[in-house]
């Protein structure tokens, strides 16, 4: 540690620490990286913070001051910034023990006095597993889905279903302001959107896992067609589909790849037959 600044510096531009002991005599909230799990023996899995500018110190935030909900994969939030409140800090060992708990409960206080059930608000896609979905409804306040009530569309994955990072619409279906629980559920978009037999739509590739191609046309309503290794579209690609099939009911819309020239061919193969059944027809 510096005891007088270097010259043309500030000595607090080398304190890595002052803020942090600012922040928790403050009670102040601090944004930090989640960067990996620990599972430490009678502690269970413990989260590895990195704090913006701050190079060598290291935060900690145990399970039980997660703020999230029971038995949520603690490894899937790895990577995604988080919002602290520092509880204590060992300076020596470049430590600094965290709990996010803390920021939830003060966020969750917040939403759970507004919110009415049945109200439709935003959430931002967190985490996304093979059987649940977890959204962020405001400050941090996970709401965990499992895949029955999350998956919109018949067939696709969650991972394919959602995006991580991204915004989508969900319903307020239960408030309990004691235990201070809140459920919500997606929005259907299989209420909203029809369409026909025939119709071309334009869509985007969310996702290819042979032998179906997985396309996005309306947030929520994703179609499946038949794709082989010898199709030249690849993910993210915007590219025109017909339909095949619409079923509101079971959320299932088959597509095929619409291609201008095979349909060109047949309406020139139709025309050449209907020439040709007249021609013959006048012979006669």
């Amino acid at each position: 540690m510096f005891k007088i600044a270097p010259e043309g510096y500030n000595l607090r531009e080398f304190d890595l620490w002052s803020d942090l002991y600012d922040a928790k005599e403050r009670g102040t909230l601090v944004d930090a990286l989640i960067v990996r799990v620990r599972r430490i023996s009678g502690q269970g899995e413990i989260w590895e913070l990195e704090f913006p500018d701050k190079p060598g110190i290291t935060g900690l935030v145990p399970v039980s001051q997660s703020g999230l909900p029971e038995k949520s994969p603690m490894n899937e939030f790895v990577g995604q910034r988080v919002t602290v409140k520092i509880k204590s800090i060992d300076r020596e060992n470049d430590l600094v023990a965290c709990s996010r708990q803390e920021a939830v409960d003060i966020a969750l206080n917040k939403i759970i006095s507004k919110l009415e059930e049945n109200e439709v608000i935003n959430a931002v896609v967190r985490v996304v597993t093979r059987h649940n979905l977890f959204l962020d409804i405001g400050g941090g306040v996970i709401v965990r889905i499992n895949q029955g009530k999350a998956r919109l569309s018949d067939g696709v994955p969650l991972e394919v279903q959602y995006e991580v990072g991204t915004i989508v619409k969900v319903k307020v279906t239960g408030i309990n302001r004691e235990e201070k629980c809140i459920e919500v559920e997606p929005v259907d978009p299989w209420e909203i959107w029809e369409y026909n037999r025939g119709e071309v739509l334009i869509g985007r590739v969310a996702a290819i896992r042979e032998p179906f191609a997985f396309i996005s046309i309306k947030p929520g309503i994703i179609g499946r067609t038949a794709y082989k290794n010898t199709d030249k579209y690849k993910v993210g690609d915007i590219e025109e589909f017909q339909v095949v099939s619409f079923n509101r009911a079971k959320r299932h819309l088959h597509l095929i790849k619409w291609d201008t020239r095979r349909v060109n061919e047949r309406r020139r193969e139709r025309a050449k037959s209907k020439t040709k059944r007249a021609t013959i027809g006048n012979e006669g």
